[in-house]
């Protein structure tokens, strides 16, 4: 049987005395303080709201155990995720949303504008567990709030979570009632249903038009995330031109060669730069899948300049060749250079011109023939 083991309270435990308490199998009987996880979910937030209003309906006002509970759970919850800014309780079970938001740290590049995160709780479950048609609207509306929380900021994220916050309350309002009202008529029963799905009908609208709304304003974020990450790469590949402008007129090895072509690196990453922003202009000319997240985004904007400035060394060593010209009689280091690098550019289409050729040769071995669909009714001619 294993012993069981008790340390003093407020002590800290080396990583040894864990590791031999481990391998001894041992157990502590008592958590201290510090190791209680005391952070309060949403859903604990709700089951005491609804156990104090509970006791409210029935007298208690002031110093109730629910109150007290409740109001440390609150402060609790306010501590790990902010204020609540909006919610709504249900009246006759424990379901309820709210929006809060935490303010964040100044950053040192945005210095004027605190930025703050703003999240969508809700627990419904408890009060739509017997209608699933409604349970299914509002997880979809949940759904959209996680995709708006991960790819919109500042304002449109606010004007999204605002929407899904009005969607939800409309759901939990419409089912939100008494449990006697579960036992009434067949007709009242119907009545209801007929409300109900009135009611799903508004919603699928309101729904789409969030939806509709909450795409837009990704695509529009997207193009703002990519064209920062494009100046990311500009200002880190301006970086690097220097940096090699500078080593080489220190060493004195600075050359108009060597100029041009850093002047055509540079200048090569800026077309790109001009290229992407002439597309941003119109409205199906540059697309991206804003929900692969900001992060990712923002790194494929960032390559962009390198791209630019990969494409225009090639075009450099052809000038300086004189492959553009035609003359390739004193081929250099820049006519192979060039050569190879368009050969390893169109590696994709090597198998297209391979095919292309073989195309006219006989195999050499012959392989079993798939059988071609006969249409139905119709025999094989015999041979």
């Amino acid at each position: 049987m294993a012993s069981t083991v008790t340390h003093p309270t407020g002590r800290a435990r080396s990583w040894w005395s864990r590791y031999w308490d481990a391998v001894l199998g041992r157990e502590r009987s008592v958590a201290t303080a510090e190791e209680l996880d005391t952070s309060v979910s949403f859903a604990e937030l709700v089951w005491a709201h609804y156990q104090r209003q509970e006791e409210v309906y029935a007298g208690a006002i002031n110093g109730s155990p629910w109150e007290i509970e409740y109001r440390r759970r609150l402060k609790r919850f306010k501590q790990e995720h902010g204020d609540i800014i909006k919610d709504y309780w249900c009246r006759y079970q424990a379901s309820a949303v709210a929006l809060t938001a935490k303010p964040l740290p100044r950053r040192p590049g945005n210095l004027w504008r605190r930025d703050e995160i703003v999240r969508l709780h809700s627990v419904t479950d408890w009060r739509t567990a017997a209608v699933p048609e409604v349970t299914v609207s509002l997880h979809r509306w949940q759904t959209l709030a996680i995709k708006a929380t991960e790819i919109l900021r500042q304002a449109t994220e606010h004007i999204v979570l605002e929407q899904v916050f009005v969607g939800v309350t409309r759901l939990l309002a419409c089912v939100d009632q008494e449990p006697t009202e579960a036992r009434a008529t067949p007709k009242a029963t119907e009545v209801a249903a007929q409300k109900r799905t009135a009611m799903l009908a508004q919603d699928e609208e309101q729904f789409q038009k969030t939806e509709s709304y909450y795409a837009r304003a990704g695509e529009n974020s997207a193009r703002i995330v990519y064209f920062r990450g494009m100046l990311n790469g500009a200002g880190l590949c301006a970086i690097v031109i220097a940096a090699v402008a500078c080593t080489l007129w220190a060493s004195g090895e600075w050359t108009d060669s060597s100029e041009e072509l850093l002047a055509s690196v540079a200048l090569g990453a800026l077309g790109a730069i001009v290229s992407v922003m002439t597309r941003m202009a119109s409205s199906n000319g540059f697309n991206l899948d804003f929900e692969v997240g900001r992060k990712s985004i923002r790194r494929l904007g960032s390559l962009r300049p390198w791209i630019g400035a990969t494409l225009a060394l090639p075009i450099y060593l052809a000038l300086k060749s004189n492959l553009l010209v035609g003359t390739v009689d004193n081929a250099g280091t820049y006519f192979y250079a060039t050569i190879a690098f368009v050969a390893g550019f169109s590696e994709r289409r090597a198998k297209v011109l391979l095919d292309g050729v073989g195309g006219g040769i006989a195999p050499t071995s012959k392989e079993p023939v798939e059988a071609t669909s006969i249409p139905d009714g119709a025999a094989a001619a015999p041979k």
